[in-house]
C-alpha cells in the first residue's frame, strides 16, 4: 500500500511538474534511510562478530585435541618405557616422555588462559557493537523502536543463551583436559566440582533477580504512555551500568594479559628451561658447543626419576613431590635421594558477594606446575653419583690404558737394558707403543669430554641455583598477577549482574509499550508472560536445590574424586552438547525475524 501510495504521488508531481524533475530526496528522507542502513549495517556486524567468535571457539577445540593427543600419546610412550626394564634406553626414552607430557600440559595451560582472555574480549566488541546498534535504533520512528526493539532483544538474548552456552562446554572441556593431563590432583579436583556447584547456584539467584524484575513489571499493568515515560529514566540508568561493564571488562581483560605474561615470564626463564633439561634427561646425549644433544648417549648419565604408581616401587625418602634419583653400593645398598622438590600447582578458592544474596565462586591458579626448586645437598649427591660413574668408566679406561703403554714402555727399556739386545724383539715392543698410545689418547679424550660432560651438568645446576631469586620472584609476580585477574573477574560479575538485573526491567517495560512480551522469538501475552517467570523462578530454585544436594554428595563421597570428576564432566559436556542444536535453532529463528522485520521498515 505504501508503495502504491509512493507511486500515485510521484505520478501526479510528473504530471504537474512535467517540465522540471527534482529527483533529490528530502532531508528527513535521507535521515530515515540512513538510519535504516546504519541498523542493517550495525545488526550485520552484530552477526559477523558472533560467527567469528563461533570460529575461534572451534578453533580452540581442535587444538586442544591435538594437545590432549599429544600428552596421551607421551604419557603412553613413558609407561611403556617404564615397564620395558629390560631395553637400555628405558630410562632415557622415559625421561624425554615426561618432558613430552609436560609440554602437552603448558600448551593445555595456555589454551585456557587463552580462552578466558578470548571470552573477556569477545564481550568487550559485543557490547560495543551493541550499542552501535541500538544507536542506529533510536534514530527510527518509535514505532520501529518499539518493533524492531522487542526483536532485538529476543535475538541478543537468544544469541548471548547460545555463546555462553558454547564457551562454558570450552572450559568444561578445558577442565577435563587438565583433569586427565595431572594438572589438577583429587584433593582440588573435588574443590573444582563445589566450586561448579557453586557457580549454577549464583547463576540461578541472578536468573530469579532477573525474572522477580521482569514480574514486578508485569503485574503492575502500567499504561503503555506510563511505561514509555519510565523507560526513559531506566535506560538512562541502563546505559551508565553498560559503561560500567565496559570498563569492567577492559581492566579484567588488562589483568588477563598481565596474568598471561606473568606466566609466559616463568617460562621465559633461565630456571624454567634448565629445569626441563635436567628433568627431561637432556644431558642423557652429549652436547655440543651450542649446548645442543648430540644424539651420542652419555652412558654415565644418572636420570633423575619422578614418583609414579608405575614405578619400581616407592622409594622411603622419595615421594609425589620430588625428583630423585638412586645409588646401589657394592654390597648391593640402594641409596634415594631427592635432587628437586615440585612445586605444586594450588588452586585457590576466593568467593565473594557479586549480587544481593548471592555468593559467587570462582577459582584461580596460584602457582605453575611442574617446575622445582633444588635441594643443594641432593644436588651435590647427584653431581659426585655422575662423577663416581665417570671415573669407574672413562676414568679407569684411561687407568688401564695407560698402565699397559707403561707396560710395554718397561718391556722396551728392558729389553735395551740387557746384555744380549733382540733388536727384533725390541722392535716389535716398540711397534706396538703408538697403538697403546693412541688408546691413552683415545680414553685421555673421552674422559676429558665426560668430564665436561658433567661440567655442563653442573653449570646448569649452578645456573639454577644463581638464578633462584630471579625463579622465586617471576613465580610471586604471578601468583599477584593471577589473584588481581580474580579480583577484576569479580568486578566484572558484579556489573554484569547489575546490568542485567536493569536490562530486565527495560525489557519488561519496552514490552509493556510494545503490547506483547517475546521470549524466545515468541510473541506471548502479559498473562502467559507472568506465567513463564513464575515458571522460570520456580525452575531456579530447583537448580538451586539440586545444585546444594550435590555438595553435599561430594563432601562425604568415598571415591577417588579425579576420576569422579572426569567422570561428572564427560556426562555434562555430553548434555550440554545435546542441547546446542536447540539453542541454535532460536538464534536462527529470532535472527529471521528481525532480519524480516529491519528489511521491512527499510523498504
Amino acid at each position: 500500500m505504501k508503495k502504491m501510495i509512493l507511486l500515485v504521488s510521484m505520478l501526479a508531481g510528473v504530471m504537474t511538474f512535467s517540465g522540471c524533475v527534482d529527483d533529490k530526496e528530502s532531508a528527513s528522507v535521507t535521515a530515515v534511510r540512513e538510519a535504516k542502513a546504519a541498523q542493517l549495517s550495525a545488526l550485520a556486524a552484530l552477526s559477523n562478530a558472533q560467527a567469528a567468535y563461533q570460529q575461534a571457539l572451534a578453533d580452540t577445540e581442535n587444538a586442544l585435541r591435538e594437545a590432549k593427543v599429544a600428552y596421551e600419546t607421551a604419557k603412553a610412550a613413558y609407561q611403556q618405557a617404564l615397564a620395558d626394564k629390560a631395553n637400555s634406553d628405558a630410562q632415557a626414552a622415559a625421561a624425554m616422555a615426561q618432558q613430552q607430557m609436560a609440554a602437552a600440559q603448558k600448551e593445555i595451560q595456555r589454551l585456557a588462559n587463552e580462552l578466558e582472555q578470548m571470552a573477556i574480549r569477545h564481550k568487550i566488541a559485543m557490547l560495543d557493537l551493541q550499542t552501535k546498534y541500538e544507536t542506529a535504533l533510536k534514530n527510527a520512528d518509535d514505532e520501529s523502536q518499539a518493533l524492531l526493539g522487542g526483536l532485538y532483544t529476543a535475538y541478543q538474548t537468544a544469541a548471548t543463551n547460545l555463546l555462553d552456552a558454547q564457551q562454558e562446554i570450552a572450559r568444561q572441556k578445558i577442565g577435563l583436559a587438565k583433569l586427565q593431563a595431572g594438572l589438577v590432583d583429587s584433593e582440588e579436583a573435588k574443590q573444582l566440582m563445589i566450586n561448579k556447584e557453586n557457580r549454577k547456584i549464583a547463576s540461578a539467584e541472578q536468573t530469579i533477580a532477573e525474572w522477580k524484575a521482569k514480574l514486578e513489571v508485569f503485574e503492575a499493568q502500567k499504561a503503555p504512555e506510563e511505561a514509555k515515560a519510565e523507560l526513559v529514566t531506566e535506560k538512562a540508568a541502563l546505559s551508565q551500568l553498560a559503561q560500567d561493564k565496559a570498563k569492567a571488562l577492559e581492566a579484567a581483560d588488562k589483568a588477563c594479559k598481565e596474568m598471561n605474561d606473568a606466566r609466559s615470564d616463568i617460562y621465559d626463564q633461565k630456571y624454567s628451561g634448565l629445569a626441563m633439561d635436567v628433568t627431561g634427561g637432556k644431558y642423557g646425549n652429549f652436547i655440543d658447543e651450542e649446548g645442543n644433544p648430540t644424539g651420542e648417549a652419555f652412558c654415565d648419565f644418572i636420570y633423575l626419576q619422578g614418583y609414579e604408581e608405575n614405578a619400581l616401587g616407592k622409594p622411603v625418602e622419595a615421594t609425589v613431590n620430588t625428583y630423585w634419583f638412586k645409588t646401589t653400593d657394592d654390597k648391593g645398598n640402594t641409596t634415594y635421594t631427592a635432587v628437586m622438590n615440585r612445586m605444586i600447582q594450588k588452586t585457590v578458592t576466593k568467593t565473594e558477594t557479586t549480587a544481593p544474596g548471592v555468593e559467587s565462586t570462582h577459582t584461580y591458579e596460584a602457582y605453575p606446575t611442574y617446575y622445582y626448586q633444588l635441594n643443594a645437598e641432593g644436588v651435590k649427591a647427584y653431581i659426585a653419583a655422575i662423577k663416581a660413574n665417570v671415573e669407574k668408566s672413562e676414568g679407569k679406561a684411561l687407568e688401564d690404558a695407560q698402565k699397559a703403554l707403561a707396560a710395554k714402555q718397561k718391556v722396551v727399556a728392558d729389553l735395551e737394558k740387557a746384555e744380549i739386545k733382540d733388536e727384533v724383539a725390541i722392535e716389535e715392543a716398540k711397534s706396538m707403543l703408538p697403538g697403546l698410545q693412541t688408546n691413552v689418547n683415545t680414553a685421555q679424550a673421552a674422559l676429558d669430554k665426560a668430564n665436561a660432560q658433567v661440567a655442563a651438568i653442573q653449570a646448569a645446576f649452578d645456573t639454577m641455583a644463581a638464578e633462584a631469586a630471579n625463579w622465586t620472584a617471576t613465580v610471586e609476580a604471578y601468583n599477584a598477577a593471577s589473584e588481581a585477574y580474580c579480583d577484576a573477574q569479580f568486578v566484572c560479575e558484579k556489573a554484569e549482574d547489575a546490568y542485567g538485573l536493569q536490562n530486565a526491567k527495560v525489557y519488561a517495560l519496552e514490552a509493556v509499550v510494545r503490547g506483547n512480551v517475546i521470549v524466545d522469538g515468541v510473541k506471548m501475552t502479559f498473562d502467559e508472560a507472568i506465567e513463564s517467570a513464575e515458571q522460570q523462578i520456580a525452575n531456579a530454585i530447583d537448580t538451586i536445590s539440586d545444585a546444594k544436594q550435590e555438595i553435599a554428595n561430594i563432601e562425604i563421597a568415598e571415591v577417588d574424586q579425579l576420576k569422579l570428576a572426569i567422570e561428572r564432566l564427560e556426562a555434562e559436556i555430553a548434555i550440554a552438547e545435546a542441547e546446542i542444536p536447540a539453542l541454535e535453532k532460536i538464534v536462527a529463528d529470532t535472527k529471521a525475524a528481525l532480519d524480516a522485520a529491519t528489511a521491512a521498515q527499510a523498504e
